[in-house]
């Protein structure tokens, strides 16, 4: 967890320092400066999502080591919309001092073995994880097939497509549509 806040930390101070004024000191400006500028940025923003997707790894990991002891509410679809209603049986959820951590929309077992997978921290989603194989690996390590979608501030930093299905949606990703269902579930949780 330490290393995780280190990594956190040290992600933060380079976008820090990447917002000052890149041309501070500079007498000439050439292509070349501006295209090496390019690639810093470039380099550090990969460096700083590769950091982030580790810290979130850890909390997923974190969470799903918690689960018996965090509290669990399960939603039948039955009242839900129907497109919903449609695809899952049940939502589950999985709280830790009042906070939804982790969703997961359970199938009709007879008609798919596919379910999806959000984690959240402090409200907002971190991880969403469409598992192919559904309630034979719910949670497990991710050695599991699926697709996997890292957030930070509601928008998606990677995407790890570990089937050999190709995105088919309008946007070529399936990232956006995730988001918005994981605020509505979120808004379904009871409040009790």
């Amino acid at each position: 967890m330490k290393t995780g806040l280190f990594i956190l930390g040290m992600a933060f101070i380079l976008v820090a320092c990447n917002r000052g004024n890149p041309n501070a000191g500079e007498t000439q400006k050439s292509k070349g400066d501006s295209l090496a500028r390019t690639e810093v940025k470039a380099t550090a923003a990969k460096i700083n999502n590769d950091s982030l997707v580790k810290i979130i790894e850890a909390e997923r990991e974190r969470i799903e080591a918690s689960l018996k002891s965090f509290k669990q509410t399960i939603l039948p679809t039955k009242d839900l919309r129907a497109q919903i209603k449609q695809k899952w049986s049940k939502v589950e959820y999985f709280s830790e001092n009042g906070q939804v951590v982790r969703i997961i929309t359970l199938p009709y077992e007879k008609i798919v073995s596919r379910t999806e997978e959000f984690y959240f921290q402090k409200g907002t989603l971190i991880l969403a994880f469409i598992n192919d194989e559904g309630l034979k690996y719910i949670g497990k390590d991710d050695k599991r097939v699926g697709k996997a979608y890292y957030y930070s501030g509601d928008k998606v930093i990677k995407e790890d497509n570990r089937t050999n299905e190709k995105e088919t949606t309008i946007r070529d990703s399936d990232s956006e549509r995730l988001l918005q269902e994981a605020k509505e579930y979120l808004e379904f949780f009871p409040k009790k």
